[in-house]
């Protein structure tokens, strides 16, 4: 007699009835149906909205999902400036001032924000007064009056940001008052910062505190630091007998630099300087000798410019290229350093060194003689002495 077997599938009918009719039945249920929900919703959110979305120019990333690796961006090819194309005539542009014809005399010209601020001067009692502090917008083309009262006979120096207004009241044989305006308050007038007693000493301005190297003796030059908000003034250094105290310091982004006696250097002969430098978040000075003499350097935050001599046909001009310094040029007698490049008078003519492709570029045609006046912001101003009848200053935009 055969023997019979029972089909599988009754085994599993009865099991599961069995399983349905437990307690862990409705919770197996429960669990399988809130799956199925989880199922779905991940399948929108991982697979649907991420294929839909960029179809209809919508960026998503699903949740949790690593962020993707950009792909490098291909280096742009460096765009030369202007100079290197365009017509010299091309790139400069006169101030023209219009209602103040009486004045013949311009100097000390500073770019920043848009405005060129300079003095500007006539004859009064025989003798040059500069007694006009003029704003001219690149844009415009206007110019505006600034109107502050002198207590002596010039205007010198004026340099200007967002918060502040600083000048030199200076008198015609020297000394004067440091002056300065809060540009926050429409209504202020300028206060004397300090009472200076000899020479003209020129300011420079950095966010809200200045500095300046000014004649206290016969023999002596001090280094001044000043918060314009506290009017409290330090003394960075001592210059006794020496010529780094006719040396002007700079001031950007935090950072003063100036000249000072290199005390690595044993040579008589060949006098080397050192460059200073100290940031208002630090209470170190920091030195770089860079082997040679040193008047007037710059810093940009980048890089270290200077002179080898004193603004004489003779001296050239250097920048340092990391611990490195290269020369520029030579015969160099004043220069300024901007964020990328460095403009400088040569044989009465105006030329800029480019950082970007490591060429020098002559800014002023050869029919006309210049003298270099100042590089602020980006633009870069001389004076036009072709001819003396009467001072014109000119400008080029090389940002």
């Amino acid at each position: 007699m055969k023997r019979r077997y029972r089909p599988v599938k009754r085994y599993k009918k009865r099991y599961l009835h069995r399983l349905r009719a437990s307690n862990a039945g409705p919770i197996l249920a429960l669990s399988g149906t809130i799956l199925g929900i989880l199922a779905v919703i991940a399948l929108v959110i991982y697979v649907v909205l991420p294929y839909t979305l960029p179809l209809v120019g919508v960026k998503y990333r699903a949740p949790l999902m690593p962020t993707p690796t950009p792909a490098p961006t291909a280096r742009p090819t460096a765009t030369p400036i202007p100079l290197s194309t365009a017509n010299l005539d091309s790139v400069q542009t006169e101030i023209v001032l219009s209602g103040y014809e009486e004045y013949h005399w311009f100097g000390d010209p500073y770019y920043y924000g848009g405005k060129i601020l300079f003095t500007a001067g006539k004859l009064v009692d025989g003798s040059v007064r500069m007694n006009k502090l003029i704003s001219y917008d690149i844009a415009t083309k206007q110019c505006e009056e600034v109107s502050y009262t002198l207590s002596n006979g010039h205007f010198m120096f004026p340099v200007f940001n967002d918060q502040w207004l600083v000048y030199l009241d200076a008198k015609a044989d020297g000394g004067g008052y440091i002056m300065a305006c809060s540009l926050s308050d429409s209504g202020k007038k300028p206060f004397i910062v300090k009472e200076v007693y000899a020479g003209q000493p020129e300011i420079m301005l950095d966010g809200d505190n200045i500095a300046w190297t000014e004649r206290t003796g016969t023999r002596m030059d001090k280094l001044f630091v000043c918060d314009l908000n506290t009017l409290e003034s330090t003394t960075l250094e001592m210059f006794s007998n020496s010529y780094y105290g006719q040396s002007k310091p700079s001031f950007h982004e935090g950072a003063l630099v100036w000249a000072s006696s290199d005390s690595q250097s044993n040579d008589a002969i060949n006098i080397t300087s050192a460059i200073n430098y100290i940031k208002r978040s630090d209470s170190m000075i920091g030195s770089y000798s860079p082997g040679t003499y040193v008047h007037d350097p710059k810093f940009n935050g980048q890089y270290f410019a200077w002179l080898d001599g004193h603004h004489n046909p003779e001296a050239s001009l250097y920048v340092s290229m990391g611990r490195e310094c290269k020369k520029i040029d030579s015969g160099v007698t004043d220069f300024d350093l901007c964020g990328d490049f460095i403009a400088y008078g040569k044989d009465e003519a105006i030329w800029v060194y480019s950082f970007t492709d490591q060429k020098t570029y002559r800014l002023t045609p050869d029919r006309e003689r210049t003298q270099f006046l100042n590089a602020s912001g980006g633009v870069v101003m001389w004076m036009d002495v072709t001819s003396r009848e009467k001072d014109i200053i000119k400008y080029s935009v090389i940002l």
